[in-house]
């Protein structure tokens, strides 16, 4: 039996997930069709999303350090998530100094690199602090993780309804005529309010920074973890290299995350592209995070009835289906269907991928090993995909403005073919395949691969 999950730890765990993915939500799906909208080309655009894992160079060097040596963990996120509230505010300010000037894009890569710095290892260690309060993380982890989903989620949809909000008054008086009057009156008081600007998303996320940089004072106390056995604690975490299985699993992910940015980079201006209105990508993209939700809850389920290497190739099938199905000509709920796949795609890889990472390593460099697993993917891989896919998207649109959405998925779509033939092929688990061991109350998950 597991403990039980104390419910003044899962509400405040709960609401740091539910404002650490909010922020994500309020820009990420937007920031394509932002950039475009200012002049940027797609390879400056490729060149700015790839800059924004500049943060995770450092992280599994300072930030790691930091809080598994120096500084509670809790404290590190609420200085994190305040200076990163402060660049969300001048990001839109650089950028308009750059379309109007054709100059300053350097400034401007600059604030993407600070912020990312700022915000981008705060991921990771939101899931070392998770992982060490939670008494059984393999079953519990999803129970507070699925919040960061609901406010993604509400992020986005606040997004788009504020961006479109003329819109969706003129539907809402058309839908609920007998409610026109108050409608109506609503919308005359939000008049003083200025209007909607494309801009704003940072705003938002913004607010949801500086929200959560306060918060932090309510989350449990999360002090370095002291330890004698080394006191560079990111130097330990390499001895995890030595176990063939977590270099393969590590290789294997890294080989994924260079794919994984296609989806970020495009999907946004392909949505636009298939005649869905630019403010309400943002809306229509939360399909993808409310579909974690069931595969959330269904991830113990699956790692205790297929095991982790089962449970892993699902996430990697699902990824594979969803760029083969970006790649053809199909009807928009095809397309829909691909983006509603990201719960699986997620969940799946990167969420097993860190209970994993944390039951490998000693608990005094957890926040290292996480950080480690992150700059690997984030940090290294995806960078080169957002650039890669910068120059494919630059070599695939034409003279008219038109991006070939076929070649571009079809390429990666192929990848992960061929990374999902080779990994069920060779890839094994000594004693990990069995569903059984993986779910065990006393063996940790990935413990019985070592």
């Amino acid at each position: 039996m597991s403990a039980r999950l104390n419910w003044r730890l899962r509400w405040r765990l709960s609401a740091m997930w539910a404002l650490q993915w909010g922020i994500t939500g309020a820009i990420l799906t937007y920031l394509p069709l932002y950039f475009t909208e200012q002049g940027l080309s797609k390879t400056d655009l490729g060149m700015l999303m790839a800059v924004s894992a500049v943060g995770l160079w450092i992280a599994p060097f300072v930030v790691g350090q930091i809080c598994d040596r120096w500084l509670a963990t809790e404290k590190y996120l609420s200085i994190a998530h305040f200076v990163g509230g402060v660049t969300l505010l001048l990001i839109p300010f650089v950028t308009k100094l750059h379309a109007e000037t054709g100059q300053h894009f350097g400034a401007l890569m600059a604030l993407i690199g600070l912020y990312a710095a700022a915000y981008l290892p705060t991921i990771p260690l939101a899931s070392s602090l998770s992982f060490r309060h939670l008494p059984d993380p393999d079953k519990q982890f999803g129970k507070v993780r699925i919040w960061g989903t609901v406010g993604w989620v509400c992020s986005g949809l606040a997004l788009s309804l504020w961006l479109g909000r003329d819109d969706a008054n003129r539907w809402a008086i058309e839908t609920f005529p007998e409610w026109e009057v108050q409608l109506v009156n609503l919308r005359a008081t939000l008049g003083w309010v200025a209007a909607p600007s494309s801009s704003d998303c940072f705003r938002i996320a913004a607010l949801l920074s500086f929200s959560l940089s306060s918060f932090c004072v309510f989350l449990p106390a999360t002090p370095p973890a002291r330890s004698t056995k080394g006191a560079v604690a990111p130097l330990r975490t390499l001895n995890m290299f030595r176990d063939p299985t977590f270099s393969v699993l590590i290789a294997v992910s890294f080989l994924l995350a260079v794919v994984v940015p296609f989806y970020s980079y495009a999907v946004p201006n392909m949505l636009e592209q298939r005649q869905f209105t630019s403010h309400w990508v943002p809306a229509v993209m939360t399909i993808g995070q409310i579909s974690e939700f069931p595969a959330l809850l269904l991830l113990p389920l699956c790692l205790k009835r297929l095991g982790m290497k089962t449970t892993f190739a699902i996430g990697m099938a699902a990824w594979l289906v969803r760029y083969a199905a970006f790649a053809m000509d199909l009807p928009e709920w095809i397309l829909l269907t691909g983006i509603s796949l990201h719960g699986i795609c997620h969940v799946f890889l990167i969420i097993v991928i860190q209970l994993y990472v944390d039951s490998q390593c000693p608990s005094d460099v957890r926040a290292s090993a996480q950080n480690l697993f992150a700059f690997i993917t984030m940090g290294i891989a995806m960078p080169v995909g957002f650039l890669l896919a910068g120059k494919m998207g630059q070599w695939c649109t034409g003279a008219n403005g038109v991006t070939n959405y076929q070649i571009f998925f079809g390429a990666p779509a192929i990848l992960v073919l061929l990374l999902l033939l080779a990994y069920c092929r060779w890839f094994r688990l000594v004693g990990g395949d069995d569903p059984q061991e993986v779910d065990e109350p006393t063996v940790p998950l990935g413990e019985s691969m070592s």
